[in-house]
């Protein structure tokens, strides 16, 4: 945390002369050497292939490092590879930054990154791997110490956007280790900003700076991400300067943090769509799901289109972002915010139909409803609780009488295949409809590299083929009508059932300044202290 500063802003209050002081050291943290982070997710592992989950890889991109990057406004940006181009349809070439070394001295090479494209495809166990945004990679060749080529299955002009989500680790560290050698820092060598200090599961995680970065300078020596998933506590701990800077704080505490003297708060529109994820085989007994009265069904209610457009016409998503998230989310039916490459002009939000919803599950058999539980993480997004309470209520209105399980998502993220509909988001880090239609709605195929995020079951060969053909279409008005028209058959399926997409904020100590990222990712190595 920042030195030299009182412990609480209470105490600061005690004399003017006490105040003057909080004012000046808070404003010129220039003397501070570790910043502290209090974060909303738990992170479940530093294995930076293990789960593509937010949390996981804010914290994988200051160790590791990836080809090509992104800036906080999602425009792409040098990473390992200092420029790129397609030589032909199959065919890119990257040229490697020249010098880089992993944090044990030794130097990168292509094999390197050869390496991590086929581990990122395999991991073990994982609940959500990577192998989505390398599925076109037919080859990787070094043709000398800075130029590599990929080769590509098909046309690929997305290749160079998938690349920011994969890391890049190390063959001679990595080639036999597991996920628990990456969390316990034998393997966790990288070429990133920060070296592995200690990974706490549940607590923190401690980095020091890697004087040998590439990159432009760091300003912290050493960074500390504590896990902190109650919001209250973490405006608390910022607020009482126990750490520097928080993310996703509250949209209940984001008044007062605006208004205190010593805290900036910054924000920038999300990409992260929150949504409901229903199961969608046909299961008997379905899980979480039982008749009015409690007895079994002979089916899952969820595998029936008419029951999951009946849910979700029965949602007021516009009450949800105003009334319980208190404006800090956007309504959405969609994938993607409106305006952004690849979203439907047409699929606006309309107004909650619960009377056409009834008449829906009176037609596809459930006139009397039914009974649901309704899952969703308790320290994964913002007000999310609350959001599901009041769904619930609202599908109870409609006779499917709702109950709200809730979970940790160290627990949750490993058990939402179980649930009967569960409370998820996407970051879509592709930045266009690719990420959702591909990693979540793709019928599960490992062989293609598609459905690695796919927990719910659900399939489209239709879908299926639209997005193929949109990833090896290089004009950009044709591949984005197939990505619009694959979210079309999603929506009109009630493949999933969005809710809203979240405002991205961040609170920190004035005299610190972060550029908000429309990935949601809080990087210790972009924090920096503001000009005096």
């Amino acid at each position: 945390m920042l030195h030299d500063r009182p412990r609480s802003l209470r105490d600061a209050r005690l004399g003017l002369a006490g105040l003057a002081c909080l004012v000046a050291v808070a404003a010129n943290p220039a003397r501070a050497e570790t910043l502290s982070i209090g974060m909303a997710g738990a992170v479940t592992s530093v294995d930076p292939h293990f789960y593509n989950a937010s949390p996981n890889n804010s914290i994988a991109m200051q160790i590791f490092d990836r080809l090509v990057e992104r800036g906080a406004d999602g425009a792409l940006a040098p990473g390992l590879a200092e420029s790129w181009r397609p030589v032909s349809e199959r065919v890119w070439e990257f040229r490697l930054r020249p010098g880089v070394t992993w944090h044990d001295g030794r130097p990168l090479t292509a094999d390197d990154i050869a390496f991590s494209f086929t581990r990122a495809r395999n991991v073990p166990n994982s609940p959500g791997g990577f192998g989505g945004f390398l599925r076109n990679i037919a080859s990787v060749t070094g043709v000398d110490a800075t130029t590599l080529r990929i080769e590509t299955r098909g046309p690929s002009p997305g290749l160079p956007g998938d690349l920011v989500n994969v890391a890049v680790i190390a063959r001679h560290v990595a080639e036999d280790a597991t996920t628990a050698d990456f969390n316990a820092g034998r393997a966790a060598i990288g070429t990133g900003a920060f070296r592995l200090r200690s990974f706490r599961p549940g607590d923190r995680i401690e980095l020091e700076r890697n004087p040998a970065w590439w990159g432009a300078p760091v300003a912290w020596e050493d960074a500390s991400y504590r896990m902190m998933p109650n919001p209250a506590g973490r405006t608390a701990a910022l607020l009482s300067g126990d750490v520097d800077m928080i993310e996703m704080p509250s949209a209940s505490d984001l008044p007062r943090l605006r208004n205190t003297a010593e805290v900036v708060v910054v924000s920038a529109a999300g990409l992260r769509v929150i949504y409901l994820a229903p199961r969608h085989g046909d299961t008997a007994p379905a899980p979480f799901v039982t008749a009015a009265d409690g007895s079994a069904l002979p089916a899952n209610p969820l595998a029936r289109r008419e029951v999951r457009q009946a849910l979700s016409l029965a949602i007021n998503r516009t009450g949800l972002a105003e009334r319980v998230l208190e404006g800090t989310a956007a309504p959405t039916a969609q994938i993607l915010p409106q305006g952004t490459f690849s979203a439907v002009p047409a699929l606006t939000v309309g107004e909650a139909a619960p009377d056409r919803a009834r008449a829906l599950l009176a037609a596809a058999g459930y006139p009397g409803g039914f009974r649901l539980t309704l899952h969703v993480p308790t320290d994964r997004y913002p007000g999310a609780t609350s959001v599901a309470q009041a769904v619930a209520q609202m599908w109870t209105r409609i006779g499917v009488r709702t109950s709200v399980a809730s979970l940790p998502w160290s627990t949750y993220a490993t058990q939402r295949g179980s649930f009967a509909i569960h409370v998820v988001g996407l970051g879509n880090a592709t930045f266009d409809a690719t990420s959702m239609l591909v990693n979540v709605l793709g019928t599960p195929d490992q062989a293609r590299g598609i459905g690695a995020g796919n927990t719910t079951g659900y399939g489209n060969p239709a879908l299926d083929s639209l997005v193929a053909r949109a990833a090896g279409t290089f004009e950009d008005p044709a591949r984005e009508e197939m990505l619009r028209e694959a979210t079309r058959l999603a929506m009109e399926d009630a493949a999933i059932i969005p809710l809203y997409h979240q405002t991205n904020s961040w609170a920190l100590r004035r005299g610190l300044t972060y550029a908000p990222r429309l990935d949601e990712r809080t990087l210790a190595k972009d924090v920096r202290r503001a000009a005096p």
